[in-house]
Order: structure tokens, then C-alpha cells, then sequence
């Protein structure tokens, strides 16, 4: 807010597909950029849970800007 963005939480994940919802909600936006942190896990979790980052890094079909 302190940066003039407006943010919306949205918490109707179907699914554990975090990845494909942040994608979607993208394109229902008609979003220009995805600008979105990145952090590791051990890979066991993510062999076991998965990764978001994977999941959008996949399927992306806007910009991205990523921080680690």
C-alpha cells in the first residue's frame, strides 16, 4: 500500500495447485507481469509437497519477475 499498489488476498485454493491459481487469476486479470518471491525448501518436501515456483515456471504464459 505504502508503494500505491492495491492487494487483494485471495485464499480459494481447489487442490493444492497454488501455481495453476496464481496463473489463472493472472489471465482473468489480463495481468502485463507476475511478480512473485522465490524460496528453497529441502527436496524431499518439494518432491513430496511440490513447489509453486515450479508450477508457475511450467506453465507461465506472462512475464515474470522473480526474488529470491
Amino acid at each position: 500500500m505504502r508503494q500505491g499498489v492495491e492487494a487483494e488476498q485471495v485464499s480459494d485454493v481447489a487442490n493444492g495447485r497454488v501455481g495453476d491459481m496464481i496463473l489463472s487469476y493472472a489471465k482473468d486479470l489480463e495481468a502485463d507481469l507476475l511478480v512473485m518471491g522465490a524460496s528453497g525448501h529441502s527436496r524431499l518436501r518439494e518432491i513430496v509437497l511440490g513447489s509453486v515456483v515450479h508450477q508457475v515456471l511450467r506453465r507461465m504464459d506472462v512475464p515474470l519477475l522473480m526474488a529470491h
